[in-house]
């Protein structure tokens, strides 16, 4: 797996017009209040910050999202699938449209209903 931990370098990238990107470790990474809407984040792990950021149609598929905070992040029509996902954060995020299936948390399988009720439990 590629060892970036460079956000900037993401961003650069992805103001270069690339919207894949697959096979990254990211930790400790701050992508608060940026744009990335309609990122694909496959076979990723990703401990980083995503608050206040526009993840509209962003997808994230076969890998890690464990401890990332999406607090206040845009994830309308985001894409969630086949990812670890212990102590990520997403209290007040938009999730209008979301898909968030086929999960895993401490050892159980997670779905949409299960993602709803986190969220009614750590609402702000």
């Amino acid at each position: 797996m590629n060892k970036t931990n460079l956000a900037h370098s993401i961003l650069e990238q992805y103001r270069n017009g690339q919207r894949y990107f697959t096979n990254l470790d990211l930790n400790n990474e701050c992508f608060d209040d940026q744009d990335l809407h309609d990122a694909v984040f496959e076979n990723c792990f990703l401990y980083s910050s995503f608050r206040r950021a526009n993840l509209q149609n962003a997808k994230f598929i076969n890998g890690n999202i464990k401890t990332c905070d999406f607090r206040d992040a845009d994830l309308t029509n985001a894409h969630f699938e086949n990812l670890a996902v212990e102590s990520a954060q997403f209290a007040n995020a938009k999730i209008d449209g979301i898909y968030f299936d086929n999960n895993w948390a401490y050892g159980q399988k997670v779905t949409r209903a299960d993602f709803d009720d986190w969220l009614k439990d750590h609402e702000a």
